[in-house]
């Protein structure tokens, strides 16, 4: 009886021990923290986000075209007996692997917003649209 309240008071506290640790190292080192800082943001401001801006631009272009209700049209066929999802999904899949990770998801998120698709289904899409593109792989893993 006495160890299980030890063990339930400790885990209550281990999350803002944590915390502390986390504050303490940064006080106790901060040269170190913001050169890994400025490093970090130099690699998003300089590998990720050239690669990763023109295809989002381009995709929400797309998307306020026809071509998204054309592709449901076409696929609807093939994409709603193998996964359950509308035909749109063809869309969010070759975008998602074309471009990379974010610009899939981006897609279903808004598919969902539109009505597109039900939650069930976009938690679906996700399993298949949310990929590393090779132009992603290539621009920014070295």
């Amino acid at each position: 009886m006495k160890m299980k309240i030890l063990t339930i008071h400790f885990q209550n506290y281990l999350f803002p021990c944590f915390l502390l640790f986390f504050i303490l190292f940064l006080v106790l080192f901060p040269q170190t923290n913001l050169t890994a800082a400025r490093e970090g943001i130099a690699l998003w401001a300089n590998n990720l986000v050239p690669t990763l801006l023109p295809f989002l631009i381009a995709t929400e272009l797309l998307s306020k075209t026809d071509l998204v209700q054309i592709f449901g049209r076409f696929l609807t066929k093939w994409m709603r007996p193998l996964f359950n999802v509308p035909g749109e999904a063809g869309f969010a899949f070759l975008m998602g692997i074309i471009s990379g990770y974010p610009v899939g998801a981006k897609i279903i998120t808004d598919f969902r917003k539109q009505n597109i698709c039900t939650k069930e289904e976009a938690e679906r899409m996700l399993a298949f649209c949310n990929n590393s593109g090779p132009l992603f792989i290539i621009a920014t893993v070295r």
